[in-house]
């Protein structure tokens, strides 16, 4: 074909694309094939004109769809705005007939929760009818519809699972909701996975299987065996596309063009037989990352510090064995598995921004290991044991992890990404030989490792974890990775503080970390945190988190130090509870950290006035959660129970989501200490060992034997 058909292919093919989007905005340039589409555009994008209005309350509108969706919804219209919605939320959200009974036949059929948000005159209204009636119109946006759609400030619909009406963050007023019981809780919201907890009100059975356990997938929430599987089909080679799977591909021209050396892999070859390199692994991207991963194991290997966990010999099937297990297809592999599997249950990673090839090879290694871990193939998770001793030396001896680097009062957190990557792989190192590990793996990091770990973390300065008022900026201004690397801060410190309360809890290890000095910002919602785009990013920060958010003037220790009062205002309360479900689980653990001090100080001039409070407070914000959502759908929860696939397992809450049990178990520990303010100080029986020490005896346990023991008793008699 020549140059000149070519060019006229080329004119016919520019021509054909003109006429079919012939409208063009005259402002930004964007096309339409529909007059009235461009209409639209012009009409909601570059004017603040709100030519609908609404008869009922005055508002106005910038489209006609929003207003009709308005009106079903506005305050005291019902009866005239025609039909009414009669089905329940369930029913509506997945558009099934429904008898508009309590419960309803088709959620009695499945064994669901049946809720109504907008009640019939003949039925009962639900206890958060009268919670806190700040919307969207009053702060300049249209009002929300108790519809699972819902619209940007804009007026556009986002309709999409991600899109959420205006959580609690930045609500004034509430009510009191003390007189709740715990029962009632279970009746506040629709079908969202974290409230199967309750149906059992007294009862502890994913802390019972917690501390029963051993292992990643065992102990925590990695999905069912069939969920897992699915993943694992999923990211077999042939329906993985490598370039689509990169995280960055505008990276990929670049990289692919690198001329990758076949000595990079020189020796390479399977044991007894030999095999040349696949010839993939040239093209491939993530074959610099397994060059890098090798050298480093290279180097533990055969230079072993005094003390060394590494075992190991290097020989050229060790070669062989370390370039297999972390090889481009396996590499992609087990990242897949640590995204789908294991990044609910410990959510700091940035998932959207992160990028595979230019990743620290440690921080790569040590996600590829939990992801191995949790892979619902046996032989990935004998293969990743062989490493595990490997990968922690690697992580413990970088540079970036030992550096004395504090960060500075700086606008510009992104350039220091890789002293936060090295924490983040010195964290997962920690959480892999914890669950994975031998038990002197287990008593190396608990004691030694883990104390390094929040050294480190000191010496950044916990205080630098925090956000500046992205609400304020306009998008041109919005700096997303700037966002997301604060955000991982926050949380890489929020979660070392809940693995040194794990094992306070767990271990009975004395704790590490004081919450006073958590003056940290609290978690961002999940809605901006897992958005994938900076324009969402940014639309989801404007939404949930507006300037006069409470948010922003939230810590950590503010926010406990709250809930250690007697009584909080309302408001507060309810900001708390909007806070969501990583943040409550946080705030839970850090009672149990209190409990762990009172329970072993020799002076009895302290009470537990202040736990008490605590525990009270957190159970009111607890049952106030559901009403900072409607319809069950909250910016914390971005995917239901029944409508989980592998492609977003990643937006799942994970273990989290039983801070609850976190909950009740401390209440019963405090009930249990409660016992010596009531005994007379002569009773013989403070003699007693078992008084001596009503929860746990022994300290700083590998096991977690005592601990389950203690959760059967008090399940066994109720207490």
């Amino acid at each position: 074909m020549s140059d000149e058909d070519t060019s006229q292919q080329g004119l016919s093919s520019q021509e054909s694309v003109s006429q079919r989007f012939k409208y063009r905005c005259t402002i930004c340039s964007k096309q339409y094939k529909r007059r009235e589409h461009l209409s639209r555009h012009m009409t909601s994008s570059h004017t603040s004109d709100r030519p609908f209005q609404c008869t009922i309350c005055q508002g106005s509108f910038q489209r006609g769809d929003v207003l009709k969706r308005h009106i079903r919804t506005c305050g005291g219209t019902a009866s005239k705005a025609g039909a009414k919605r009669r089905a329940c939320d369930r029913c509506a959200h997945h558009k099934k007939a429904c008898s508009a009974e309590q419960p309803c036949r088709g959620c009695s059929k499945k064994g669901a929760l049946c809720f109504y948000s907008t009640p019939n005159s003949d039925r009962t209204a639900p206890p958060f009818d009268s919670a806190p009636t700040t919307t969207l119109s009053e702060q300049g946006h249209p009002a929300p519809s108790s519809s699972s759609t819902s619209y940007d400030p804009t007026g556009h619909e986002l309709g999409n699972s991600r899109s959420f009406p205006t959580n609690g963050l930045n609500r004034k007023n509430t009510l009191d909701f003390a007189s709740l019981d715990w029962p009632d809780y279970a009746q506040l919201a629709s079908e969202a996975q974290f409230l199967d907890q309750l149906n059992c009100a007294y009862s502890l059975p994913f802390l019972e299987r917690f501390t029963r356990n051993t292992g990643l997938a065992s102990s925590f929430d990695c999905g069912t065996q069939e969920q897992r599987e699915e993943v694992a089909s999923a990211l077999e080679p042939e329906n993985v596309d490598p370039i689509q799977h990169s995280p960055n591909n505008h990276l990929q021209a670049d990289l692919t063009a690198l001329p990758i050396s076949p000595l990079l892999f020189e020796g390479f070859s399977d044991i007894g037989a030999d095999q040349p390199i696949p010839q993939s692994w040239f093209s491939d991207p993530l074959s610099i990352k397994t060059h890098e991963i090798l050298l480093l194991v290279e180097e533990v290997v055969t230079i072993k510090p005094r003390n060394s966990p590494v075992t190991l010999q290097w020989s050229p099937a060790l070669k062989n064995a370390c370039l297999q297990f972390f090889s481009p297809i396996n590499l992609r592999k087990y990242l897949g598995f640590y995204w789908a599997l294991w990044h609910p249950n410990v959510n700091f990673v940035h998932k959207p921004s992160f990028d595979a090839v230019s990743a620290k090879p440690a921080l790569l290694a040590a996600m590829a290991l939990i992801g191995a871990s949790v892979s619902p193939n046996m032989p990935d998770n004998e293969d990743a044991r062989m490493w595990l001793n490997c990968v922690e030396e690697i992580v413990f001896i970088d540079d970036d992890f030992n550096s004395d680097l504090n960060y500075p009062a700086s606008n510009n957190m992104t350039i220091h990404r890789p002293k936060l990557q090295a924490l983040q792989a010195a964290y997962i190192v920690c959480l892999y030989q914890n669950w994975e590990g031998s038990d002197s793996s287990k008593s190396r990091i608990r004691r030694f490792r883990f104390a390094n770990l929040v050294s480190t973390a000191r010496d950044i300065g916990i205080t630098t974890a925090t956000h500046l008022n992205y609400s304020m900026l306009v998008r041109a201004d919005f700096q997303w990775k700037e966002f997301a690397a604060r955000e991982e801060l926050i949380r890489l410190f929020t979660w070392i503080f809940l693995l040194d309360t794990a094992f306070v809890i767990f271990n009975n290890l004395p704790p590490r970390m004081v919450f006073k000095e958590m003056n940290i910002h609290m978690a961002a919602p999940e809605a901006c945190f897992q958005a994938e785009t900076a324009d969402f990013c940014h639309q989801m920060i404007q939404l949930y988190l507006p300037p006069e958010s409470k948010y922003w003037e939230m810590s950590f220790r503010k926010t406990f130090e709250a809930l250690s009062q007697p009584e909080i205002p309302p408001c507060l309360q309810y900001s708390v509870s909007s806070l969501g479900l990583l943040n409550l689980f946080a705030l839970a653990s850090a009672i149990h950290s209190q409990i762990f001090q009172y329970h072993n100080s020799i002076s009895k001039c302290q009470n537990l006035t202040a736990i008490r409070n605590a525990l009270n407070n957190w159970h009111r914000a607890w049952q106030v959660f559901p009403s900072t959502s409607w319809s069950g759908i909250s910016p914390h929860i971005l995917v239901e129970e029944n409508d989980i696939n592998p492609s977003n397992m990643w937006k799942r809450n994970g273990f989290y989501r039983f801070c609850a049990e976190y909950w009740l178990l401390a209440n019963l520990m405090a009930d249990r200490l409660s016992l010596h303010e009531v005994l007379p100080q002569d009773s013989p029986s403070l003699l007693s060992e078992s008084i001596l020490d009503p929860i746990l005896s022994k300290y700083d346990q590998t096991s977690m034997r005592q601990v389950n023991d203690l959760i059967m008793g008090f399940q066994t008699f109720q207490i």
